[in-house]
């Protein structure tokens, strides 16, 4: 993509080589995040700064690190979705980069089984989504089973369309830690299943967990992305990354 051009509604899928992840995973954790962020911005401005010419034409540059390295991506729409497949991060000077992108090109990685979603890669590095400017909470999990939603729901822990947002994992969370000393808590129970949604991150008030829980409930984007070949879980009309699962 050009300089001025942009993705439909400023979304991409972001898919990272294993060797970009490695790289990630060698700097420092405040490093780790400002690459990141300056990923996630490139949902809204894919054109870059600096294309590479042939033979690497095509390819991209993004310069991270206070301007010290660059990552190397490349940017396309495919059947209306937008796809950010980034290869690999390397110093500026002497070319290095561009050696590093010629010498991974040729060796043939951006094959699936050497790819990574980014929301696969945060948890790799630790890394909380809100910590780089995403809304970790936006996402529809996979139901759990009718059984457990209904146990869950005939012990008083909590209603049938609020179980049925749940993850299997953040029911039994849920129905595990929703008790008080004078029985069912619905509260703790619904707060309880979001920790484990988002271990790192505990809505502060009630009123949180219920607008989270009701955002769910919200129409999904459903844009098959390109390499996942698997449709969008955020709600509809997002901004930056995709998400699959």
């Amino acid at each position: 993509m050009r300089r001025g051009e942009r993705f439909p509604a400023d979304a991409a899928e972001l898919a990272l080589t294993d060797v970009f992840v490695e790289q990630l995973v060698g700097l420092t954790p405040r490093q780790r995040e400002d690459v990141l962020v300056d990923l996630a911005r490139l949902c809204a401005e894919p054109g870059g700064k600096h294309p590479l010419r042939a033979p690497l034409a095509g390819w991209n540059t993004l310069e991270v690190i206070e301007g010290h390295h660059r990552v190397v991506y490349r940017a396309s729409v495919i059947d209306g979705v937008g796809l950010i497949d980034v290869l690999c991060l390397g110093p500026r000077t002497d070319a290095e980069v561009d050696d590093m992108v010629v010498a991974l090109r040729d060796a043939g990685v951006l094959t699936d089984d050497e790819l990574t979603d980014l929301w696969d890669a945060l948890a790799i590095l630790d890394v909380v989504a809100e910590h780089i400017g995403l809304d970790g909470w936006d996402f529809r999990p996979p139901p759990a089973p009718e059984g457990r939603r209904r146990a869950a729901v005939a012990a008083g822990l909590l209603d049938e369309e609020t179980a049925a947002l749940l993850s299997k994992d953040e029911l039994e969370r849920a129905m595990a830690a929703g008790w008080g000393p004078d029985g069912p808590d619905p509260v703790a129970a619904l707060v309880a299943a979001l920790e484990r949604a988002r271990s790192r991150v505990t809505p502060v008030h009630p009123d949180d967990a219920a607008a989270i829980i009701a955002a769910r409930d919200q129409d999904r984007c459903g844009a098959i992305l390109p390499r996942a070949q698997r449709p969008c879980v955020r709600r509809a009309g997002h901004p930056g990354p995709h998400r699959s699962r």
